[in-house]
């Protein structure tokens, strides 16, 4: 089966068009979390997104964004998270982790025929304070063993909680650096949270 090549970073694309492969939407339970998943429903092989979303919002909400980057050739997998307090979150990495262990066997059941999951080709994306989430998984915060791992980090405004004096728990903004082996990018768009992409990759409250 032939494996779904998305366009190289330096090839010239127009990312806000729509990509070649029609995707489907597809909602589960039968995994840690209730999931929703975007993929493409084109025959081939693709990589894997795992998508972390911002407090008090739904995946779902995301489905415009969601499908657009699965028509580029990629499956993404959104966990719902119901945790009422932002600021409490060892309960929501642990489940983060625990998605991603599911993956390996839980996946490939759900997705159309003849679409096949390369883990191999994983990577972990966030808003807000699934960025929070996304780091704290990314640096083993989750206190249980992943059988996969994360090749790429990306942020969209990450946050770790509501100020300064009110950060996520367990706190991870404490070093200059987060030494995480893996190339990690991402932006700012409000006045809360900030990636500074390729050197630190430290993201702020303010």
């Amino acid at each position: 089966m032939a494996e779904a090549r998305p366009a190289s970073a330096t090839a010239t694309v127009d990312v806000f068009k729509l990509g070649n492969y029609s995707t489907k939407a597809i909602r589960t339970s039968n995994a840690p979390k209730t999931l929703f998943i975007v993929t493409p429903e084109n025959e081939g092989t693709y990589p894997v997104l795992l998508f972390l979303h911002g407090f008090n919002i739904c995946p779902c909400c995301y489905s415009q964004l969601l499908q657009h980057i699965s028509s580029h050739g990629y499956i993404i997998v959104a966990p719902l998270f119901l945790g009422v307090c932002s600021m409490y979150c060892r309960p929501d990495i642990k489940s983060a982790a625990e998605v991603t262990n599911w993956l390996s066997s839980g996946l490939q059941p759900v997705l159309p025929e003849n679409v096949v999951p390369n883990l191999s080709r994983l990577a972990l994306a966030e808003h807000s304070r699934g960025g929070y989430l996304a780091f704290a998984l990314a640096l083993g915060n989750a206190n249980i063993t992943m059988n996969l791992k994360f090749l790429a980090l990306i942020g969209i405004d990450p946050v770790a909680g509501a100020n300064k004096c009110m950060k996520s728990v367990p706190k991870i903004l404490n070093s200059d650096s987060f030494n995480l082996d893996m190339p990690r990018d991402g932006n700012r768009h409000g006045s809360r949270g900030r990636v500074d992409a390729g050197v630190h990759t430290m993201f702020l409250c303010s």
